[in-house]
């Protein structure tokens, strides 16, 4: 089927080719403008476009619902002493509606990089998840964590040295109760595999491996009640 006049049709992921983890080497050892200006094609077309295709593509399998964001390269470099102009890898982000859960993609010449979960909760999602934890229920989301764990997925630290007032300081799941997010991730090195469409399945396997997560998370968790926070 053709596009209709006008119709900007976006090119299908295959991967991300072999010149993309070369901006990446090159990046790490010249990270400057002159080294960007003089790359910028290499990395709006072998780097950010097959992002923004892979990420058109998650958007339609999941379906409606979601809101997706692909980051730009460039540094924050108003509080930062480190005034390195450019990030040294790619991130996109997809968000489901209700704010419950996240996927986070990264590209870089260390490989692909997926985390999927809810990286920092609000404080009343916060309270919701703690109260989820502590009960009796709780024990279905410590199966979950420890069936990811098994499969490979990696689950992060706790945030928080001790268990929260107001929760039993030894409590069989303090290891939860001592988070502020929780998210399963996962990084392959490059390979072959990358270039290719594989790079798209991996990421599907990914989403469909935390699905148990993020459905706990939906129902115990959801999404935050309390107005966006202000910004500067």
């Amino acid at each position: 089927m053709k596009a209709e006049a006008g119709t900007k049709v976006r090119p299908r992921f295959s991967g991300w080719p072999k010149p993309a983890l070369r901006f990446f080497r090159g990046l790490k050892q010249d990270n400057s403008k002159a080294y960007f200006e003089a790359n910028r094609q290499v990395y709006e077309e072998q780097v950010r476009q097959p992002m923004e295709a892979l990420v058109a593509e998650l958007e339609r399998d999941v379906g409606p619902g979601l809101t997706s964001k692909v980051f730009r390269l460039n540094r924050d470099l108003r509080f930062s002493p480190d005034k390195r102009p450019y990030k040294e890898h790619l991130g996109a982000f997809l968000m489901s509606n209700a704010r419950a859960n996240g996927v986070y993609l990264q590209i870089s010449d260390d490989g692909l990089y997926i985390a999927i979960g809810c990286h920092e909760m609000a404080p009343d999602q916060l309270t919701r998840f703690r109260d989820a934890v502590a009960a009796p229920g709780g024990s279905k989301l410590a199966r979950i964590v420890a069936a990811l764990l098994e499969d490979g997925y990696h689950v992060g630290e706790p945030h928080f040295k001790r268990v929260p007032v107001g929760y039993q300081a030894d409590h069989p799941r303090a290891d939860l109760l001592r988070r502020n997010g929780l998210m399963a991730s996962r990084n392959w090195k490059p390979g072959s595999w990358l270039h290719s469409t594989e790079a798209k399945d991996r990421v599907r396997s990914v989403i469909a491996d935390s699905k148990p997560l993020t459905s706990w998370l939906e129902t115990q968790v959801g999404p935050s009640r309390l107005p966006p926070r202000p910004t500067r």
